[in-house]
């Protein structure tokens, strides 16, 4: 094997570690609480890892309804949608258009419509500019358009300043100018500012946003519409993606365009969806019947039940004082810690009190930003997120104690915005 980059040789060095340790990689076996619980070499912990915000995924419904698509049509059909659509993805596609207000269509998973998306919106002579923390997904198929020449750079993370002096002089140049930004950013669950980029949409001509809106999906939202549209319902020079799979709680992703002829084209020339095979049956039939929830009034007492959860952990993390990255109101928090060494103590610690957070660190954040991804969802109770975080305050205690962490200048290091402490 060829000698590895520096980087990827930390990388690699820090995750076989923490393998080691048990504590990633490791070999899970469902609880006896589906969603909850997760059970490792037969002991049950408490999980705050799941996007599955709704907790639809284990919905008897739903079950139920995967599994009569695996009777009625098999575990898939392996031809082209650009031969054929079943009834099923197109009652699919009918449904997710009532819950977003605009075309659709679906995509196998996230990532490969953004490989049928970007190079069909994007035009030769476009400038794009990626927000700093976009989705590693979506910088994949931005370097594909850089690869063939096209002109792409990247900005400090929601600094709308900065992007609209870029609109501004790349405008002179190009023919459109791309923003390619997530609506819930994945790691710190920060929000987009949209009301910002909605402005800046009317204000220059040539200025477009790509938004993948896969964590701001159900949770939030008129028929759980998503974050996204949520906040800018319909603008003719706007385009989402999302995700089926997490909030949603099924399998595939909702490419949703601003008009009729856009969904035309990325369908008759997105090279991913020509090529890429049909999703599961059971995935189908599986969205089908939460977008049915979500089409009922059952979508808005979910919401109210997560809203209620987030904002007893935003309170009792504020009386804490821990060191939580930001407060949006969204289902996803992040304690900053920032060392791979202090994550390692702390993921220990944690799982002998018989809990489980996602560990994160290079190269899903810079080293000196490793920190736990805290997931909401209703799969957990009020006393489980109260004791989490007594928890948390408690090792803290000790960590401080004894000189290893302080607080204040872990937060410092993240330098987030003030303003991305709002609320929805």
């Amino acid at each position: 094997m060829k000698e590895l980059p520096k980087q990827m040789s930390y990388v690699n060095d820090v995750f076989s570690s923490a393998r080691d340790l048990g504590l990633i990689q490791v070999r899970a076996q469902q609880g006896d609480q589906p969603g909850r619980s997760i059970s490792l070499n037969g002991k049950s912990y408490t999980s705050f890892m799941s996007n599955n915000y709704l907790a639809f995924e284990n919905d008897e419904r739903v079950k139920e309804a995967a599994i009569e698509g695996i009777r009625k049509y098999g575990m898939q059909t392996s031809i082209s949608r650009m031969y054929m659509s079943f009834d099923h993805y197109l009652e699919l596609e009918e449904k997710l258009e009532k819950i977003f207000g605009l075309p659709t269509f679906l995509s196998s998973c996230t990532t490969l419509g953004h490989f049928a998306y970007l190079p069909v919106i994007i035009g030769k002579n476009d400038a794009v500019i990626l927000d700093q923390f976009v989705h590693e997904s979506v910088q994949m198929a931005a370097n594909t358009l850089k690869a063939d020449g096209y002109h792409v750079e990247m900005i400090k993370h929601s600094q709308m300043d900065m992007l609209e002096r870029r609109i501004k002089m790349l405008s002179e140049k190009f023919d459109n100018v791309w923003y390619l930004a997530d609506s819930v950013y994945s790691m710190h669950g920060d929000l987009a500012p949209l009301k910002d980029v909605e402005t800046l949409l009317n204000a220059y001509d040539k200025f477009k946003v790509y938004i993948d809106d896969a964590h701001g999906m159900s949770w939030i939202g008129q028929n759980g519409k998503g974050y996204a549209l949520h906040n800018i319902p319909r603008h003719e020079k706007m385009y989402v993606i999302t995700s089926l799979n997490k909030g949603f709680g099924a399998f595939s992703s909702a490419l949703i365009f601003p008009n009729q002829l856009t969904k035309q084209t990325v369908y008759n020339c997105g090279g991913a969806l020509r090529f890429s095979a049909p999703t599961l049956h059971a995935g189908i039939t599986a969205a089908s019947c939460i977008a049915d929830i979500h089409l009922s009034d059952e979508i808005y007492e979910r919401q109210m039940r997560l809203n209620e959860l987030i904002t007893v952990f935003k309170q009792k993390a504020q009386a804490l004082n821990l060191p939580i990255v930001n407060y949006s109101h969204t289902p996803q928090f992040f304690l900053g810690l920032g060392s791979v060494e202090l994550l390692i103590r702390f993921s220990q610690f944690l799982m002998s009190k018989e809990f489980l957070l996602s560990p994160s660190t290079v190269p899903a954040v810079p080293v000196k930003h490793s920190g736990f991804r805290i997931s909401l969802s209703l799969y957990q109770t009020v006393e489980d997120v109260t004791n989490l975080l007594d928890l948390l305050a408690e090792y803290i205690e000790v960590l401080e104690k004894e000189g290893s962490f302080n607080k204040e200048q872990v937060l410092k290091g993240f330098k987030m915005r003030d303003n991305q402490n709002h609320l929805v």
